[in-house]
Order: C-alpha cells, then sequence, then structure tokens
C-alpha cells in the first residue's frame, strides 16, 4: 500500500507545530518539521545567515519526508508552507513516492494567532525562527488557506477548540483505518 503524506499546514502561531506533534504521537508518525532543522542549522552554524537558513531547512524538509516515504512509512509534514511553490513541491514529493495525500490546515482568530506569536517571540526560546511581525503584513504566499493539492481530504481545524486535538486525531485515524481496510 503507498504511503500515506499528512501535511499540517496554516499561519505562524496556528498551532500547527503543536497538533503535529500531538498527532505524531498518537498515530506513531514520523514528524518532518522545518523549524527543527532550521534550529539544528542555527545551533551548528552560528553564523549562517538567516536568508540561508531558511532555505537550506526548506531543502531538508524535502529531503527528510522523502527518506521516511521512500521507506514506505506514513509521514507526517509540517511547516508554514509557502503558495504555490510548496504545493508543487509536495504534489511532485506525492507523486515520486506514489503518496496519498491529506492536509490538516489549522487556523485560529487573528486575535488569537497574534498573542500566540507575540508570547512565542517574547519567550526567547527560539531566537532565530520567532521573529516579531504583524500577521497582516505577510506576504500573499502565506499560508491563510489550505494548500491547494488537488482532491485530497481536507480538515479545517480551528485551533482554539478545546476538542481539536481530539477532532483531529479521529479524522486522520479514521482516514488511516479506511484506507488500510
Amino acid at each position: 500500500m503507498s504511503p500515506l503524506l499528512l501535511i499540517v499546514s496554516g499561519l505562524p502561531a496556528s498551532g500547527k507545530t503543536t497538533l503535529a506533534s500531538h498527532l505524531a504521537r498518537e498515530l506513531r508518525l514520523p514528524l518532518v518539521t522545518k523549524d527543527e532543522y532550521k534550529q539544528l542549522l542555527c545551533d551548528g552554524l552560528p553564523e549562517l545567515p538567516n536568508s540561508a537558513a531558511g532555505p537550506l531547512s526548506f531543502s531538508l524538509l524535502w529531503h527528510g519526508a522523502g527518506v521516511t516515504l521512500a521507506a514506505g512509512v506514513d509521514t507526517l509534514l509540517e511547516t508554514h508552507f509557502y503558495r504555490p511553490q510548496s504545493e508543487g513541491e509536495v504534489l511532485r514529493l506525492a507523486e515520486r513516492h506514489h503518496a496519498r495525500l491529506a492536509q490538516v490546515f489549522c487556523h485560529a482568530p487573528l486575535p488569537e494567532l497574534k498573542a500566540r506569536h507575540a508570547a512565542r517571540v517574547a519567550s526567547g526560546v527560539r531566537p532565530r525562527i520567532d521573529f516579531p511581525f504583524d500577521h497582516e503584513d505577510l506576504p500573499p504566499s502565506a499560508c491563510r488557506e489550505p494548500l491547494e493539492l488537488g482532491d485530497v481530504p481536507l480538515l479545517r481545524l480551528d485551533t482554539t477548540r478545546e476538542d481539536a486535538h481530539v477532532k483531529a486525531t479521529a479524522w486522520v485515524r479514521g482516514f488511516l483505518v479506511e484506507v488500510q481496510v
């Protein structure tokens, strides 16, 4: 059976990483996330400019997902994707590895996104990843809507809902069971 490539998309601070980490634990899926690669690059090469760390971390993201998919392993891919560049990369990755696609799109009201992001920046935990910005100033390529991946299963998830993780886990689990039967 072809592996599943599960995409978790949305704007910065929409709850993608939190949700993806939960899904990875609950469903025992490898999680490939750009921010972890970028953090490794920044920690290992502190002189590397962010203008290089970002694109390199995307290259590592595509490579890491390709490795797990080539092994036939269902894979969870999470980041703040850029439209339309990321859509082409995702579709090529799925085609190259004969992977099935599904997408969870995380969203929250703008005041919540701003508050979450401000708290993340203020924490100082990831200084080369979390920068101050205004969500309204994000470029048109920001993931304000789900990636356009064709006719693939899509769950739009408001991450401010208390049952968001439960809903997403059930949706993905149901999709996996349905496909495996």
